[in-house]
């Protein structure tokens, strides 16, 4: 299942160290065609207002942070890679990276509206940190960003921000990726492709059946 990453028009403005963002990002995902690719949204590790918020069953931020980082690497593995969609988590730059550094897999961050700049981002332990990306799994362009479009795009669209308030399917092209609605786990991207799938055959056989009513 080969996967392409292009990110038009990204807004990074703080390079990775020594390096252009984009031709890193370019190397990195030559070199990544091959590794199992994971997506996931909206951890907020140390956010205690986050549990009441979005209902979370835990009695304390260390349990859902155990939880959390639990659940991520009992499903990514050191080699395999994560697209990170944004609102990573709260305290200071070392608390996080001491949180970051305990995840398996290369760390892609889309960044949120609860994460500082990207330089602050590279300094908690992500590879690569931009605003939006476009990727392509399996057949179908994607975009990935952190806070969904209010107007359905024209293309699939694979966010977070959103928490418990969209279910864990495709509405309007877009697909919320918080832990909340995958039982606080990241999401393989075979599992992804075969949403998209299935929303695109839906859709091309409701445009059938619209051009056989028009006919």
């Amino acid at each position: 299942m080969g996967t392409c990453v292009t990110y038009p028009g990204s807004n990074t403005s703080t390079p990775c160290p020594g390096k252009n963002s984009l031709l890193a990002l370019k190397a990195v995902t030559c070199y990544a065609w091959f590794m199992k690719k994971w997506f996931i949204a909206d951890t907020h590790f140390s956010h205690t207002n986050i549990i009441r918020y979005a209902q979370r069953p835990f009695a304390s931020v260390e349990e859902m942070d155990q939880c959390l980082i639990a659940n991520w690497n009992s499903s990514v593995s050191p080699d395999d890679q994560v697209y990170f969609l944004g609102d990573f988590g709260l305290g200071d730059v070392d608390h996080l990276h001491a949180i970051c550094s305990q995840l398996n897999g290369q760390k892609i961050c889309i960044r949120g509206n609860h994460d500082r700049n990207a330089s602050w981002m590279y300094r908690v332990g992500f590879a690569i940190v931009l605003e939006s990306a476009f990727l392509k799994i399996g057949r179908h362009v994607v975009e990935l960003i952190h806070i969904p479009s209010q107007d359905p795009p024209g293309h699939f669209q694979l966010h977070g921000h959103v928490h418990d308030k969209r279910p864990s399917k495709i509405i309007s092209n877009q697909l919320n990726l918080c832990v909340e609605v995958w039982n606080y786990k990241p999401i393989p991207e075979k599992t992804i492709l075969g949403l998209l799938d299935k929303a695109s055959k839906h859709d091309s056989i409701a445009l059938q059946e619209r051009k056989v009513a028009d006919k």
